[in-house]
């Protein structure tokens, strides 16, 4: 309230006096002041304006660079010297073995003359599930192979067709090949197997017993290749199963073999040796041998959807 007061008695004191004063003259003295403090502080700056003003240039910049969008044309020579895009229509010769290109992916496979022999093949129509079965003859052993494997450090599996297995060398890296000779495709049921012989080389005791000689076993066991040919096994593949094998499955069998003495019949599936699954060529391979010094062998057979237990006996 006192401000108040205060400041009504101020503005009343401004109109007293002569009448002939202006209005607001107690006012002039406060505006002289503030003009005079802007001229001070306009000079003040221009005063002081040198001091703020850079006194060395600005860094200059690089200019900037344009990279150039254009090649030189000699980098592409030596696509034109190999007449790449057949420009003149001249084939381009092979690489030579100066050259930096696979000298040995493109040539033919030899005849091979390591120690191995063809016993047989299962063709599948995904090379990489064929299966080859090769005789080491410096081992006397006989083993399945598939593609890419590698025979005991001698060679590589590259593909496995009927009756003829391409393999590397891997002392010289070439190509070579083993095969099962021509002449023999048609003894399917001619030549005389040499397992052929009396009837008591598998004597049958009962539906599913039979007894085998030891001598007999290692005769059948000796020659791989005459027994492969005296019947056709594929692999048994469960359906839905992304191709999991459960057995081996007989689709033909010649009359008067080690087969049909043995007791199996067409469409047979054997999928366990003395309770082992048979589930890869591989195994049935090492089950295979391992037969050779067993007293009793026992094979799991799937027969019209039953599955049946073969006993075989063997005797000295």
């Amino acid at each position: 309230m006192s401000l108040l007061r205060n400041s009504a008695r101020f503005f009343s004191s401004l109109n007293k006096g002569p009448k002939h004063r202006p209005p607001f003259e107690a006012f002039y003295l406060y505006g002289l002041a503030l003009l005079l403090g802007y001229w001070i502080a306009d000079m003040g700056i221009l005063y002081v304006r040198p001091s703020l003003l850079p006194t060395q240039p600005p860094p200059s910049r690089p200019a900037r660079q344009i990279k150039s969008n254009i090649t030189d044309v000699t980098r592409y020579f030596p696509i034109r010297d190999r007449n790449i895009f057949n420009e003149d229509g001249m084939i381009p010769p092979k690489l030579s073995s100066g050259d930096t290109g696979n000298t040995l992916a493109d040539n033919e496979p030899v005849p091979s003359q390591l120690p191995l022999k063809l016993e047989g093949t299962l063709v599948h129509s995904n090379n990489k599930k064929s299966v080859a079965t090769i005789t080491l003859k410096t081992k006397n052993e006989a083993r399945a192979f598939m593609v890419d494997y590698d025979i005991d450090g001698m060679a590589q599996i590259v593909k496995i067709e009927r009756r003829k297995v391409i393999f590397r060398n891997l002392n010289n890296s070439r190509l070579e090949y083993i095969d099962i000779p021509k002449d023999t495709a048609v003894t399917f049921g001619v030549k005389d197997p040499v397992v052929a012989g009396g009837s008591e080389e598998v004597a049958k005791k009962g539906e599913f017993d039979f007894t085998m000689r030891r001598g007999d076993v290692a005769k059948y066991t000796a020659d791989l290749g005459a027994v492969l040919q005296q019947a056709r096994m594929v692999p048994n593949i469960v359906p839905g199963s992304g191709g999991k094998v459960d057995g081996f499955r007989f689709v033909a069998i010649q009359p008067g073999s080690i087969y049909e003495k043995l007791g199996f019949k067409p469409m047979d599936v054997i999928k366990k040796v003395n309770g082992d699954d048979v589930n890869s060529p591989t195994k049935a391979m090492e089950l295979y041998n391992a037969l050779k010094s067993e007293g009793r062998i026992k094979l799991t057979v799937e027969r019209n959807g039953r599955e049946e237990n073969f006993n075989y006996d063997v005797i000295e």
